[in-house]
């Protein structure tokens, strides 16, 4: 008498498991199709974008620059020094920060670069997640920035050493745009970090793309993104992410 309801429960379990991963594909579809069109993702080769970055320290402007598939580089001013906190030219992570002491161009540890490398992944991660080994599992619906979302956590594979990268997003019921994703990473030594993602806007070609990105940890802001401008598809040399020749060992 009780291997009925056992199997009972194993059908209603496999059926949860087909409707769940049903639910993600559909939000994913959803959410392409309203930033601009998946195809339209998959072609886009660069972005520029120019704003300014709230932080403790004060306000200050700066450019990001990224180009397929992994390059990337940020600028900003600081009290008239420019700095180079992060660049990864596909191979090398690397930084110029004065403020440090030392002028010269550094290499990053080949631990920074290989979690930088992952950060400076230019395509979507959605796009094709189940070709890249990505799994996208859907979580139910919850709150985010006042806002009632559906919950997709995407779990993607790190690299040899076999540990797994998650990150959780949340998106509008409404419109299926993305409001936040939560993530940690050795930074913030394993603590919740919350991106929240908002005045979306066109910025050509058709994609939408949030002006405003703020970051979070336990509530408080540490890092405000105001966009005042992202180009698409502008060209840019390769040269403009590689690590300088006059640079100086790695980074201690």
């Amino acid at each position: 008498m009780m291997k009925r309801p056992l199997i009972l429960l194993t059908l209603l379990f496999f059926a949860l498991q087909v409707f769940y991963a049903q639910t993600a594909d559909d939000i994913i579809k959803k959410y392409f199709e309203n930033v601009g069109g998946v195809d339209r993702w998959k072609n886009m080769k660069s972005l520029k974008m120019t704003g300014n970055m709230v932080m403790a320290q004060g306000e200050f402007p700066f450019t990001l620059y990224r180009k397929t598939p992994d390059k990337f580089k940020a600028v900003m001013n600081i009290m008239g020094q420019e700095i180079v906190p992060q660049a990864f030219d596909g191979i090398t992570g690397w930084m110029i920060n004065p403020f440090t002491g030392n002028s010269s161009p550094q290499k990053l540890t080949d631990e920074q670069s290989a979690a930088l490398k992952v950060e400076s992944e230019f395509e979507d991660p959605f796009i094709d997640y189940q070709a890249r080994g990505f799994v996208a599992s859907y979580e139910g619906t919850g709150i985010a920035g006042g806002v009632q979302c559906h919950i997709i956590k995407l779990v993607r594979p790190k690299g040899s050493d076999g540990e797994n990268i998650s990150a959780t997003y949340y998106f509008d019921t409404d419109n299926y745009l993305q409001i936040m994703i939560k993530q940690s990473n050795a930074q913030t030594k394993g603590q919740d970090v919350e991106i929240y993602l908002s005045d979306y806007r066109e910025a050509g070609n058709g994609l939408m793309i949030p002006f405003v990105m703020d970051t979070q940890l336990q509530g408080q802001s540490i890092q405000k993104l105001n966009f005042t401008e992202i180009a698409v598809d502008e060209d840019m040399d390769d040269n403009l992410f590689k690590f300088p020749a006059d640079s100086i060992p790695s980074v201690k």
